[in-house]
């Protein structure tokens, strides 16, 4: 059985690509694209995290960013 949480935060400040969250007396930052759209300082959000399984192959990610990585110094 899948359990989900959803817990009430506020949302503080939004700086600088990230936003600060409050729940209760503890704040953490997240970035701000995971806001959803119309939400701002001062907005109050529902948060559901659930638990999931890994997935089949939790290395295939890792896989990927290699193969499409050159390697090399970075051109800016």
């Amino acid at each position: 059985m899948t359990q989900t949480k959803t817990s009430s935060v506020f949302v503080d400040a939004v700086e600088n690509g990230r936003a600060r969250l409050l729940l209760g007396a503890d704040a953490f930052t997240v970035p701000a694209a995971l806001l959803p759209d119309g939400a701002g300082e001062g907005s109050w959000l529902k948060l559901s995290t659930t638990v999931t399984p890994p997935p089949a192959d939790p290395d295939a990610l890792r896989r990927k960013l290699g193969r499409d990585d050159p390697g090399g110094p970075i051109k800016l």
